[in-house]
């Protein structure tokens, strides 16, 4: 990906997604499994201990993204729309971030979303209240020209 300034970023998410969303998308976001800078660092001191943590921060986040050790992580992007938000998966081909499918929809009145910032991300928890299912990731807000700032203001604001 060029670098781009903020506007720019925002507008190649979007275009990005909102083929696979059936409905006007008015943010998107990426995230990846909550702890993954932390298990970053960890890992760099003590690489079992770092694949531990991976291991648990996968099992959180439900399945909806997935951070491995050689692997290419898989990204979680939340698109979120007038009444609905879509969890669709991310992925990398050929240095380039991709939309490779549709993983959960959810109506915005059935989610219990917080957010908990931190210095590089905001953990951003899921808890979906009708089927009890639960999703712990993070946006990195470091360095990221504001996309994760306008999401998780698009997310969080909706009437309870």
């Amino acid at each position: 990906m060029p670098r781009w300034n903020a506007e720019e970023l925002v507008r190649y998410y979007h275009d990005m997604v909102q083929p696979h969303v059936p409905e006007p998308v008015l943010a998107v976001g990426s995230l990846q499994p909550a702890g993954t800078w932390g298990n970053f660092a960890l890992s760099k001191l003590s690489p079992g201990a770092g694949m531990a943590g991976r291991a648990r921060n996968n099992k959180r986040a439900g399945g909806l993204a997935k951070t491995g050790g050689m692997k290419t992580p898989k990204l979680a992007c939340l698109a979120v729309t007038q009444d609905r938000v879509y969890a669709l998966s991310m992925g990398f081909k050929r240095g380039r971030v991709q939309v490779e499918g549709l993983l959960a929809t959810w109506e915005r009145a059935d989610l219990k979303i917080t957010t908990n910032p931190g210095q590089l991300a905001t953990k951003v928890v899921l808890d979906v209240v009708s089927t009890g299912a639960h999703y712990e990731l993070e946006a990195t807000t470091v360095g990221d020209y504001g996309l994760s700032t306008t999401f998780l203001n698009a997310l969080t604001d909706y009437p309870a």
